[in-house]
């Protein structure tokens, strides 16, 4: 298990478009984690790499956190 911290990003239907939706958004493949979830999966981001840490969980200031589209 890592020490870092990640964030649920949400489930995706395959690996395939949890890797497609994070190149989308920029992310280095070692800020993201997906894993096996149900009949689909679930991509998480290291909080460092959503570029507002240190804030309240539903702050939604000009980080990453409300940039992904």
């Amino acid at each position: 298990m890592s020490n870092w911290s990640f964030e649920g990003m949400g489930e995706f239907g395959s690996a395939a478009d949890a890797d497609r939706w994070a190149k989308r958004q920029g992310l280095a493949p070692q800020d993201v984690r997906i894993t096996r979830k149900g009949d689909g999966v679930e991509l998480e981001v290291r909080r460092s790499a959503l570029g507002d840490s240190g804030t309240r969980h539903d702050d939604r200031r000009d980080g990453r956190r409300n940039g992904f589209f």
